[in-house]
């Protein structure tokens, strides 16, 4: 099951079949595109944004994953390289700003993940009815 959600987060694949992409652009560095989502899966139809605001939730996310590179960094900083804390806060910043469209996608399909579950044997074939 976690296997099944790391592969959808990590490639970028419905959460629903695995195989159309939730983002039209794999390129997560592209400053203009990093953010256009498809409205729906292109294989099995499934509709990404339930209702609108949907991913105001992904935020949280975001946040987490923030916290989680912060103390990854800062463990890093304290216990091996032992930098002074200018250089630590400038490259936290600078990480941060690099990797925030990366962190953007990530804690979408993680949000996606969360309400939909991988369905390998009966796919949403149409979404118009909903």
């Amino acid at each position: 099951m976690i296997k099944k959600v790391l592969y959808s987060v990590f490639w970028n694949k419905c959460p629903n079949c695995h195989q159309g992409s939730v983002f039209k652009h794999k390129n997560p560095f592209d400053f203009k595109k990093f953010d256009v989502m498809n409205e729906t899966c292109s294989h099995c139809g499934h509709k990404y944004e339930k209702e609108p605001g949907f991913f105001y939730g992904a935020m949280y996310v975001s946040y987490a994953l923030m916290v989680g590179w912060f103390l990854v960094t800062w463990a890093i900083n304290t216990f091996i390289v032992k930098a002074d804390s200018i250089s630590f806060l400038i490259f936290l910043i600078l990480s941060i700003v690099v990797l925030m469209t990366y962190t953007f996608r990530i804690a979408r399909l993680f949000w996606i993940n969360f309400f939909t579950r991988y369905n390998e044997h009966e796919p949403i074939k149409n979404n118009e009815n909903e």
